[in-house]
């Protein structure tokens, strides 16, 4: 008999079917660089706009601790679906590249950054200690079932009626989020949660136990931008769709994390993670040689196995790595090393892809994965 502490709530349950619309309104965003292109942006200037949303995730994160802290969770949560919503009309009046551009991806950004933020901090309150990789694991398949649809939709979207279609239909299912996240309760929190400031924020990103895993984070993001990115404009140049990777990268990630969830919390977090960047490492290398949608399949298929199990992880790392008094301050700091991340790989492997070609891009990518490996083996010793 399971004498485990219960993970599937009501209040769990709701919150993965908020999310799950949530990643409706995110994932067909994978379409906006062409959408771009069409307007005339180059590789690197589509690096910096597409950039623009985790600058925006960077300068907010910070004030997002304070937040939840002061506000709550659900009132954070409503705040963040509001901007989001905002966000997707307000990409209906872009013609043109132009200052306006830059604006609406800031504020795309606000809202993405509140809301990312936010949904895993609540959804590492509401999973039992003994049972958080899972359950941030579990969480995160709503997103990643958004994403085995989201872009097959945005695609058909944008042939039936264009780009406009999609923005309309994003915003659509941001208002079903926000519809959803006024039923959600608010979750116990430690009752002497630790006031968030600037500086503790701050402090607690260079302590010593942090430090690779907020790095190991920051190159996680940077590869995922190679792909996320750049891929459809990639592929595009070849006439070739690109639904079948995204389909079979969050499937994958889906079945990795309803299969495997539990296997970080048994067998140990590092052994679960060396082989998880390994397989996203040939997944991104494989794009270099890719000629047809069945190739493409295999790659989205490597790339979400690793996916899968290393975003959870390097958020346990940094999660348990601190009181339960600090918790909301740990997945902010986690969320905005994924900023730096992106922030760091768009525009600079837009400039490598317009400089020396995709194909090496793609290649620097992997071979960036690749490092976290020795860095954890070597230089973090204090957890297994």
């Amino acid at each position: 008999m399971d004498q485990r502490p219960v993970l599937l709530t009501g209040n769990f349950y709701l919150l993965f079917i908020a999310h799950l619309f949530f990643g409706l309104g995110f994932w067909p965003y994978v379409l906006l660089p062409v959408f771009l292109q069409d307007l005339g942006a180059g590789l690197t200037e589509l690096g910096i706009i597409m950039s623009l949303a985790s600058v925006a995730g960077m300068l907010i994160r910070p004030w997002i601790g304070f937040m939840l802290d002061e506000f709550g969770r659900r009132r954070s949560l409503l705040f963040g679906g509001v901007v989001f919503f905002c966000a997707h009309l307000l990409y209906l009046s872009i013609d043109r590249i132009g200052w306006f551009v830059y604006v609406v991806r800031l504020i795309h950004g606000f809202g993405i950054g509140t809301l990312f933020a936010t949904l895993f901090t609540v959804a590492a309150d509401i999973s039992p200690v003994s049972r958080r990789a899972e359950g941030i694991a579990l969480f995160g398949v709503a997103g990643h079932l958004a994403g085995a649809v989201g872009v097959l939709l945005g695609e058909e979207l944008v042939l039936r009626g264009g780009f406009p279609s999609l923005f309309k239909s994003c915003a659509g299912f941001t208002a079903i989020f926000i519809f959803l996240i006024s039923f959600v309760k608010e979750p116990a929190v430690a009752s002497k949660e630790t006031t968030f400031t600037l500086s503790n924020f701050i402090k607690s990103a260079f302590q010593p136990l942090n430090r690779i895993p907020f790095a190991a984070t920051v190159i996680f993001a940077f590869a995922l931008v190679s792909y996320m990115t750049f891929l459809k404009p990639f592929a595009q140049e070849l006439g070739i769709r690109v639904t079948s990777f995204f389909f079979a990268y969050s499937s994958t990630a889906i079945v990795v994390r309803l299969i495997g969830g539990k296997w970080p919390d048994r067998f140990g977090l590092k052994k679960v993670l060396y082989p998880s960047l390994v397989s996203l490492s040939i997944g991104i290398i494989l794009i270099t040689s890719f000629s047809s949608p069945a190739e493409l399949l295999l790659s989205g298929i490597l790339c979400g196995i690793g996916h899968g199990f290393i975003f959870p992880i390097l958020s346990v790392f940094l999660i348990n790595r601190a009181p339960d008094a600090e918790r909301a301050s740990r997945m902010v700091l986690f969320t905005l090393c994924f900023d730096l991340g992106i922030f760091i790989g768009s525009p600079f492997l837009g400039f490598i892809a317009e400089t020396f070609g995709y194909r090496q891009m793609f290649l620097l990518s992997a071979i960036t994965v690749l490092i976290s490996i020795p860095a954890f083996m070597f230089l973090d010793q204090e957890f297994s």
